[in-house]
């Protein structure tokens, strides 16, 4: 039995959950904004990379993007085109990627300062490393959702 491909548009591309694909290009437009924390009353200023992993679904269950892979995995089930399937897999394999090293540059980023030899510029370093995953991420991401989509009917003449 072949499943509808619309729950995947839904959990991708649900206006009502800004911090699935939207919320990755959001993320992207405002990222020195997003990953920087400052004090209350004017006080100082850090780079904290705890919004990358929270765009990525990677911080909390309730996080929409939360083990989103796992729902890609259930695309056998699902009446996709052929033609997009090997596209499909491989923005897939590409997200999964992006997901895991942006993971681990965002964590790193967060003791570089703590680390010897490490300083502001460590941090800066991983989590500008962070953003080009997430750039990679979000590249992979609408790959996947523009395989997934229902075509659009020709226009009628």
């Amino acid at each position: 039995m072949q499943m509808s491909h619309l729950p995947l548009i839904y959990i991708l591309q649900n206006p009502y959950q800004p911090t699935r694909y939207e919320g990755i290009v959001y993320l992207l437009k405002n990222f020195e904004q997003e990953t920087t924390k400052c004090r209350e009353n004017g006080g100082e200023c850090k780079r904290d990379a705890d919004a990358v992993r929270k765009y990525l679904g990677l911080r909390s269950t309730t996080d929409p993007l939360f083990q989103i892979e796992k729902v890609f995995l259930k695309v056998k089930y699902m009446d996709i085109d052929p033609d997009n399937l090997d596209a499909f897999f491989e923005a897939t394999e590409d997200y999964n990627t992006a997901m895991n090293m942006s993971n681990s540059m965002a964590f790193i980023s967060q003791f570089g300062e703590y680390n010897p030899g490490g300083g502001k510029d460590e941090v800066l370093k991983y989590l500008n490393e962070a953003e080009i995953q997430v750039k990679l991420a979000e590249k992979a991401l609408k790959t996947i959702i523009n395989c997934i989509e229902p075509p659009t009917a020709a226009p009628s003449e």
